[in-house]
């Protein structure tokens, strides 16, 4: 019962955050910032611990569990927030960036980065923030975001300050706000930043992310780069759509790659079309595709996941149904490049390591090499939930419930609406949860 219901619980959630949107537009250019930027401000030296077991060279271990000692006391406790998806970021050099609570200990939650077996804090619950103020708590969602570098990007809530929320960058130099709500919107006349989703993080430091901006009585969606000085609007909801005709509707979470392109899902109101996957930055705006579109198998593509991802080759991997009128739709994982577009894996065909897919995490990830990661079930195979990794054409099975570790003990369940996330030459990560004597919660990682 329990492992049947960890893989409803993953389909539940798919549906729940699933977005419906067509179209093709283009919007008016927006107007770059004149704020200056912050300048970033040293903080304390981070204090490290060291793991409980050695890690296994290239195999999959944990690195991180419940009960572990933290960095500045406490031991940690849990590694996701309840009913939200749980991504734990890996780069090249085999770090991992993840979210934590902590027992006994006055930073009660924080994010932290595990390398080479030792655990760094990057930042923790009442933190000072330059500019005044302590961090209260890591956004009602936690996603870090992690670059080649080890700097780590995420929004948070601010406790004493002059602002309650913001976003930030962490680096062997401090924490540095990027961007804080009650400041101007750039880009969005009389328009005040309210408040933030996760933003996305590339290997220069760039970020992008939307935005709630309160303009009047109204509040709006807004797109947002940073280019490592200034913050820029990318597009706001209420742009004109000039090719089409309407207006930006709801605007979904963007992903960044190291060319500065930002991919993102957006809603068009009052258009002949309801929305799409687009592509702007340092790319023309356009469409990519488009919920109407068909497969490559043929079916029509009816929803797309709430966060999609992009690699350095500008290819677009991301969640979805199809479908078409009066039958049973199917979830897919999808993936556009610039020689069109590509099923990775479809909901009923067969799954690496056997069995057949049976529905998919909240969403796929990528890694700037184009290595793909996924989170499904499996009907008829040897474990009822797994993790994919590897190139789009040819991912593997890289983590299944129940199967052995090499340093002894199995993988347990994965935590609900985990997420696979893909770091280069097919690493990954997944949270899991322990369900047996002994067992504890861990995020563990196929790592150098």
């Amino acid at each position: 019962m329990l492992l049947a219901a960890a893989w409803q619980r993953i389909l539940a959630a798919f549906a729940a955050v699933a977005l419906l949107w067509t179209a093709v537009f283009l919007v008016l250019p927006g107007t770059p910032s004149t704020n200056p930027a912050r300048p970033a401000e040293r903080a304390v030296p981070v204090q490290e611990v060291a793991p409980e077991t050695a890690p296994v060279p290239g195999g999959l271990r944990a690195v991180v569990r419940a009960g572990q000692p933290a960095p500045g006391g406490g031991t940690f406790d849990r590694f996701d927030v309840v009913s939200q998806p749980v991504e734990a970021p890996v780069n090249a050099r085999g770090q991992v960036a993840f979210y934590a609570t902590v027992l006994h200990a006055a930073g009660r939650e924080g994010i932290f980065l595990a390398e080479r077996g030792r655990i760094a804090k990057v930042a923790a619950f009442g933190d000072p923030v330059p500019g005044g103020g302590v961090l209260a708590a890591f956004s009602d969602h936690p996603l870090p975001r992690l670059n080649a570098a080890g700097h780590v990007a995420f929004a948070a809530h601010i406790a004493g300050g002059r602002s309650p929320e913001g976003i930030f960058l962490a680096t062997e130099d401090g924490l540095r706000p990027i961007a804080l709500a009650g400041d101007d919107a750039p880009g969005i006349a009389q328009g005040v930043i309210v408040g933030f989703n996760p933003p996305a993080l590339n290997d220069n430091d760039e970020m992008a992310f939307a935005a709630t901006v309160r303009r009047g009585r109204d509040t709006i969606d807004a797109l947002y780069f940073w280019n490592g000085r200034r913050l820029q609007r990318v597009l706001a909801e209420g742009d004109l759509l000039l090719r089409i005709g309407g207006t930006v509707g709801a605007i979904g979470e963007p992903a960044l790659n190291n060319a500065g392109v930002i991919a993102f899902p957006a809603a068009i109101v009052k258009g002949p079309a309801l929305g799409g996957i687009f592509v702007a930055g340092t790319r023309q705006l356009q469409l990519l595709v488009g919920a109407g579109d068909r497969a490559p198998s043929g079916p029509m593509i009816l929803r797309f996941s709430e966060r999609i991802a992009i690699d350095d080759a500008d290819a677009i991997t991301f969640g979805a149904y199809l479908g078409e009128a009066g039958s049973a739709p199917r979830a897919a994982i999808l993936r556009h490049d610039p020689g069109g577009l590509s099923e990775v894996a479809v909901e009923r065909e067969a799954a690496p390591g056997g069995g057949r897919y049976a529905g998919f995490g909240p969403w796929p990830t990528a890694a700037p090499d184009g290595a793909v990661a996924f989170v499904a079930a499996i009907d008829d195979g040897a474990a009822p939930v797994a993790a994919f990794a590897g190139p789009a054409d040819a991912p593997v099975q890289a983590a299944a419930m129940g199967a052995a570790l090499p340093g002894g003990g199995r993988v347990g369940r994965f935590v609900a609406n985990a997420v696979a996330a893909a770091g280069p030459a097919g690493t990954v990560t997944i949270a899991t949860m322990g369900e047996r004597p002994g067992e504890r919660d861990a995020i563990l990682c196929r790592c150098p």
